[in-house]
């Protein structure tokens, strides 16, 4: 876990990934013929850049602790976008539009910072201190929730005042990757058929099922809905 110092255009305040504890990560699996290999290829979010962008701003990732066990992906027309397909269209209209794909994508994760909250090592950090809300508050940073407050001077002050607020949740782009195969066949497969999709998260469902004495909540599934976009454009 860290805390990036540089600010950028990217919405979100603080934490910008997430890690966990070695005993719960390196969990042994292996299919036949990858026995050299024993770890999970773990899934993530990131934020999204357009590709003109030198990619210096704030970015968030927020890893998975277990990979989702159903993944739900829906695609339709959207006859609100009016999108053309390309044999309809004019041979001089070569333009992409980046507009959402009529599609979404649903599924939910899981994480636990059991480790974490009963290592007495790792009380001082943010993972034992906050348990779970280390890793919703990475996923609040992908969608611009958290963000900063800037209050005006009054009489009697020298100057402005600033916070950490709960702000509104927006539209931000981000990739969704589930994990890698043992060949990309980037000529031959879309993205898509390597489970990576690309859009922004419209619905976020978190319930925490297990706290501390203090209330610090220490395992939590996430429900997480997302509507998918033309990736033209976007890295």
């Amino acid at each position: 876990m860290a805390d990036k110092k540089s600010e950028g255009a990217v919405p979100g305040k603080g934490i910008y990934d997430n890690t966990f504890d070695s005993r719960i990560q390196n969990i042994p699996t292996y299919l036949p013929g990858e026995q050299n290999d024993l770890g999970i290829m773990r899934g993530y979010m990131v934020t999204a850049f357009p590709k003109s962008s030198t990619k210096t701003n704030r970015f968030y990732m927020l890893n998975f602790l277990y990979n989702p066990s159903t993944v739900s992906v829906n695609h339709s027309t959207d006859a609100a976008n009016q999108v053309m397909p390309p044999y309809t269209r004019s041979d001089l209209d070569t333009g992409v539009p980046l507009v959402a794909a009529g599609g979404t994508l649903s599924f939910a994760l899981l994480f636990d910072r059991t480790y974490e909250m009963s290592d007495p090592t790792k009380f001082n950090t943010i993972e034992g201190t906050y348990g779970v809300m280390a890793d919703i508050h990475v996923l609040y940073n992908l969608v611009g929730i958290n963000t900063s407050q800037e209050a005006q001077a009054t009489d009697g002050e020298d100057a402005a005042t600033s916070g950490n607020v709960l702000g509104i949740m927006q539209m931000s782009p981000v990739w969704c990757r589930f994990g890698q195969a043992r060949h990309a066949f980037k000529d031959k497969l879309p993205s898509l058929s390597r489970m990576e999709y690309f859009g922004y998260i419209n619905n976020i469902g978190i319930t925490y099922t297990h706290f501390s004495r203090r209330m610090t909540p220490v395992r939590c599934a996430v429900d997480i809905s997302m509507t998918l976009m033309s990736s033209y454009g976007w890295v």
